[in-house]
């Protein structure tokens, strides 16, 4: 099961995050730059502009300050203060004092310099700016000297012009606003891009999420449809790749477990390197069954209809052997060979091939009803088991090889379900000495086998002991 993943934890989310914060930085960024730019321009316009003002009247005051023309200086100020930005524009004469002011009220007062700033303007030797305050205004007082036309080294007085700053700073802030309302628009867009931006990138990511959630639930037919020439197009052509490989080795696995049963498969598969001819020798129970009459029935039946019916009746005896931890070994035509404690040995194996015996019968009874019902003969079905020392391991060659077991036990095993009965579980006494406590039995005549020169004892198994 795939983990759910909030928005605020995905990686969506945090691309949003990122480009919106750098955004914001950036756009910080270019607006005090541009305030810091802007606001210096507008300063260096307006002291420009006041230069121009102040030197036009300086030009015009050398005769007026050597004639005592008080009228025209007064002239002279009072259109210097109508200009845009000027607050105040005074006239001083080389005493010190005031010969004409806009504010008439420090005419003839001395000029006290104010407190302040100077600022440095390169390049500009002829005037002088302070940045002071006036009224409670922030202003840019420019001082230009008034000389003489003939002698340019006599100063006769001085021209003191005061500029707004607020003035500046009320455009600056409009433009503030201007670039604030400018930078939440383009954030808001930003972030529109950034989603999509992210969507465009997360995507490929939750597809491959998904792929990788489903493989691990089994689903090995899982694919990724993206169609993509960047690094995430050659990932997702490396996953479905990956899917097909892991499906592939998966059919021949779940393949290879219908010719031999899953925990031999199993074992071979973790056992790779170790497969090749040999055995080694160990204790299993082998269980035999095969059908009485079955030879004689087939005359009577098309190849088609003998296919079917040994399908039938393989498909429910394999279920209750492989129930059991029983291993198929081999179909002999109708017979079935069935190990226990090969190739894994679990230590009740003689108990549970008994007990597989006996439901196995009771398959047999349950299909025979089905038969019955359908008009059909019923089927026959004797189960010989014992237990012994073989030779376990792979036989054959090294291009075509078989797990099974040699030895006079499997032989026993094989006589012993040929002379059973309709219905009969036999058990030798090798396998009875195994499970005695647990199975109710009924001891037969001994039987000598061919090819064997000692009688051996068989029972047949009744049921099981209830505790």
């Amino acid at each position: 099961m795939s983990e759910k993943i909030g928005f605020f934890s995905s990686l969506q989310f945090k691309i949003v995050l990122l480009i919106t914060i750098f955004s914001a930085v950036l756009m910080g960024s270019v607006i005090l730059y541009l305030e810091r730019d802007i606001r210096e321009s507008m300063i260096a316009e307006s002291v420009e502009k006041g230069l121009g003002i102040a030197r036009g009247v300086a030009f015009n005051a050398e005769d007026p300050l050597l004639t005592g023309d008080d009228l025209y200086l007064f002239s002279a100020v009072n259109v210097a203060r109508k200009s845009q930005g000027v607050v105040y524009a005074h006239i001083v004469g080389d005493k010190g004092l005031i010969k004409a002011s806009s504010h008439i009220e420090l005419t003839g007062t001395p000029y006290l310099r104010p407190a302040g700033t100077p600022l440095q303007v390169v390049g500009q030797q002829d005037h002088k700016i302070l940045r002071t305050s006036f009224e409670g205004e922030s202003v840019l007082d420019l001082n230009v000297p008034i000389v003489a036309v003939a002698d340019p080294t006599l100063v006769l007085g001085q021209i003191h012009l005061g500029l707004s700053e607020d003035v500046i700073s009320a455009a600056v802030a409009s433009m503030q606003r201007n670039l604030l309302i400018l930078t939440v628009v383009a954030l808001i867009l930003g972030v529109v891009v950034a989603l999509f931006l992210s969507r465009l990138l997360t995507r490929p990511i939750d597809a491959l999420v998904t792929g990788v959630t489903a493989i691990g639930d089994g689903k090995l037919e899982q694919r990724i449809e993206l169609k993509r020439n960047d690094e995430f197009g050659v990932l997702t052509r490396a996953f479905n790749e990956m899917a097909a490989s892991l499906w592939e080795k998966e059919f021949i696995k779940n393949t290879f477990e219908r010719y031999v049963s899953k925990e031999l498969a199993h074992e071979i598969l973790q056992h790779k390197e170790e497969l090749q001819l040999g055995g080694e020798e160990k204790e299993v129970t082998i269980l035999f069954a095969d059908l009485r009459g079955f030879t004689s029935l087939s005359e009577k039946l098309v190849p088609a209809e003998v296919v079917s019916l040994l399908n039938t009746y393989f498909t429910g005896m394999i279920e209750v052997i492989t129930s059991h931890q029983g291993m198929v070994d081999k179909f002999i035509g109708d017979a079935i060979m069935a190990l226990f404690g090969a190739p894994i040995r679990r230590g009740d194996d003689p108990l549970q091939a008994v007990r597989c015996g006996l439901q196995m019968q009771r398959q047999m009874q349950s299909l025979n009803e089905v038969r019955i019902s359908q008009g059909l003969p019923p089927l026959i079905m004797g189960i010989g088991i014992n237990t012994g020392s073989v030779v376990a391991g792979n036989i054959g060659s090294i291009h075509r090889m078989e797990y099974t077991v040699i030895g006079d036990t499997v032989n026993v095993a094989s006589r012993l379900e040929g002379a059973s009965r309709s219905g009969d579980v036999l058990i030798t006494e090798a396998t009875y000495v195994k499970v005695k406590d647990a199975v109710r039995v009924t001891r037969l005549e001994p039987m000598i086998f061919k090819g064997k020169s000692a009688e051996i004892n068989v029972y047949r198994v009744d049921g099981l002991i209830v505790t």
